[in-house]
């Protein structure tokens, strides 16, 4: 497959798992108008699918009022170009044309592929994947980390003499993401965390805290491990919607490849020439 067809297939991709491609809902709103155009709330979230990863992963309330007011400002200077007739210059009618041409292979690769991510393909993916799974040791663990080997020296004196771990986390901890949970770090695996730390929380038995501090790169950490188990492979519900989507990226590929395999394609370099097949080349 070339490099702009991969490309191509990845971005189709991405759309598999979303709604946008499905009819409207018979609930949207108007959330603005423009002289007299009105804006919906479908139109809003479809904008910010396309806004991309980072954008999708914050919560839609908190990115809403920057994305309207994007669109309202396209809006109105699109309004102007209309009335001015930029809609009829060439190079805008070529980029509205390619445009067209995206939308529409988004659109038909989703036809053929969503009805094909069924419950039951879903199902068996999972069931080989867990058939291959592993189990590995996991500790769950707290941790309060200084930037001090005096500070962290401090708290195991006080912690010894019956201090409050998880209250001294919140208060003391330089990692203000687990401080929040009294240092709670949740389970993990060996690997998960730099090799000094982890080689001394997985050196420890549950219920005890290190009496003395473990320095990493970024800083000194007293621990106190919360219980040891074995991993479990996830059930179903929490990974569903990565493995539809990982069948859609696969099956995606393939309609792209078969769809590449019966075309007749003619390449040319940026000169117009003809553009030499490197594995004939080598035969």
């Amino acid at each position: 497959m070339s490099k702009k067809l991969l490309l191509a297939t990845i971005t189709i991709a991405s759309l598999l798992a979303l709604p946008a491609l499905a009819a409207v809902p018979t609930d949207d709103p108007v959330v603005a108008r423009v002289n007299g155009e009105e804006i919906h709330r479908s139109d809003v979230m479809r904008e910010l699918q396309m806004a991309g990863p980072q954008m999708q992963q914050l919560p839609p309330q908190m990115i809403y009022p920057q994305i309207l007011e994007k669109m309202i400002a396209t809006r109105i200077v699109s309004q102007k170009g209309y009335a001015d007739g930029t809609q009829n210059d060439k190079e805008v009618k070529q980029r509205v044309k390619e445009l067209e041409a995206q939308v529409v292979a988004e659109a038909y690769i989703h036809k053929l592929v969503e009805p094909k991510i069924t419950e039951a393909k879903i199902k068996e993916r999972y069931e080989a994947l867990v058939s291959k799974f592993k189990p590995q040791d996991e500790i769950r663990a707290r941790h309060i980390l200084v930037k001090t080997e005096d500070e962290a020296n401090d708290i195991v004196k006080q912690l010894k003499g019956g201090a409050d771990f998880a209250k001294l986390a919140e208060e003391k901890s330089k990692d203000t993401g687990s401080a929040k949970q009294g240092g709670d770090l949740g389970y993990f695996v060996h690997d998960a965390m730099v090799k000094a730390f982890a080689d001394a929380a997985f050196g420890m038995k549950a219920g005890e805290v290190s009496d003395k501090p473990v320095k990493t790169e970024f800083g000194y950490h007293i621990i106190k491990v919360e219980d040891k188990r074995k991993s479990s492979a996830p059930p179903i519900a929490e990974v569903r919607e990565q493995i539809a989507s990982r069948l859609g990226q696969e099956m995606t590929n393939d309609e792209v490849k078969a769809l590449e395999g019966k075309a007749k394609v003619e390449k040319f370099n940026l000169d117009g020439t003809p553009m030499t097949d490197k594995k004939s080349e080598k035969k």
